[in-house]
């Protein structure tokens, strides 16, 4: 207690010192909040489909790696699954982007297709059971109401009423509902057709071509085994993945196979090492400044260990006064961007400890470097 309490003295001696640290920890941890915070967005928004899709068991060509870079594979190596036992239903999706020409300013911008099987939902949106129907209708599409405001005030015409057409890939749909799905990093908006309507909009495909496969299992069905079996059936034709594993497939393809996830690690060194340096330059200034009292109280037969608990409660101090201001300015800027770039940015206790941990890691090897000034405090200089 009293070596924190000679920490806490010597930090509030001069008070601007102590506010520039304060500031740099600051500046560090809100570039380390965002930049994990926009990783995070990432990865989330880039396995949205795959969240959403209502399945027990997903097959996808060998050579795809990501649903947005889709190869297709036969359909009926899909509807052959459908001979196992505890198999219920199969259901193929197509995916696919073409330019989706603004109907109110004619600016164009591609948007993200996904063509499904009508028989039922195979995407847990709101409104999307309730609007399949609507879905029957030749050149029709349900607009992602959560998509860019780039592509036009589709969702507030709709709600008013009016009648909304847009010409996708030089063709002319008409937007008969909206569903709520999300941007992301590969796709600024969606929309929703029948895989009819799908294959009129994209007339240079077979029609027996498809890029994902959704496999339903019978009540009661032994996941983990079926999914063996399904495996041994398909051999190398077919990628098989359970739900969960599918939407792990999506993100380590932008974790690993991309440069964003690179960037985004980064950035949080950049931050960590800004504020590295600004704590060492900090404490390094007040150890030096004071190694006459230093060596005093070696005199008096304070050990180095005692001295050297002091600094690094220099450090902690820094790095606690830093953090809380940090973390929330974090939350208002993590509001800021989800309203208007439209990306899940969320505050987690996992990343706000992340966080705190490095803060303290970075605060902690600051202080551990500027002990070597410590070192030079020899008693003999004093007296």
């Amino acid at each position: 207690m009293r070596m924190f309490l000679l920490a806490w003295r010597q930090l509030t001696y001069q008070p601007g010192r102590l506010i520039v640290a304060v500031l740099g920890v600051l500046f560090a941890n809100l570039l380390m909040f965002m930049q994990f915070g926009f990783q995070d967005a990432l990865f989330v928004s880039a396995s949205l489909i795959q969240r959403r899709l209502q399945c027990d068991i997903a097959v996808i060509s060998p050579v795809t790696t990501s649903v947005y870079m889709s190869n297709g594979f036969s359909r009926r190596l899909l509807y052959r699954l459908r001979a196992h036992p505890d198999v219920e239903a199969v259901f193929p999706v197509c995916v696919g982007g073409g330019p989706w020409k603004n109907p109110w300013t004619g600016r164009p911008r591609t948007i993200f297709i996904l063509g499904v099987d009508l028989q039922e939902a195979t995407l847990d949106l709101p409104g999307m059971a309730e609007s399949l129907d609507e879905l029957r209708h030749v050149d029709t599409a349900l607009f992602d109401a959560a998509s860019r405001p780039e592509f036009g005030p589709v969702a507030e015409k709709l709600a008013a009423g009016e009648v909304v057409e847009a010409e996708v890939n030089r063709r002319r749909l008409r937007i008969r509902g909206t569903v709520k799905l999300g941007a992301s990093f590969a796709a600024d908006g969606n929309l929703i057709l029948s895989q009819a309507n799908f294959l009129r909009l994209f007339p240079e495909r077979k029609a027996g071509v498809i890029d994902v496969g959704l496999i339903r299992l019978r009540s009661g069905a032994d996941r983990a085994a079926v999914e063996r079996d399904i495996r041994a059936m398909v051999g190398r034709d077919l990628r098989v993945f359970n739900a969960d594993d599918y939407i792990r497939y999506e993100r380590d393809y932008w974790a690993d196979a991309t440069a964003i996830g690179t960037i985004f690690t980064q950035g949080v060194f950049m931050g960590f090492l800004v504020g590295f340096v600004i704590v060492y330059q900090i404490l390094h200034s007040d150890v030096t400044a004071h190694l006459p009292q230093y060596a005093t109280l070696k005199a008096m037969g304070y050990s180095d260990a005692s001295l050297t608990s002091a600094v690094m409660f220099e450090a902690l101090i820094i790095s606690v006064l830093g953090y809380g201001p940090g973390i929330l300015l974090s939350l208002g800027l993590y509001q800021l961007t989800a309203s208007a770039a439209n990306l899940a940015m969320a505050m987690s206790v996992d990343r706000a400890l992340q966080v705190f941990l490095i803060t303290l890691l970075m605060c902690g090897m600051s202080g551990l470097l500027a002990l070597r000034q410590l070192r030079r405090a020899d008693p003999a200089d004093v007296f």
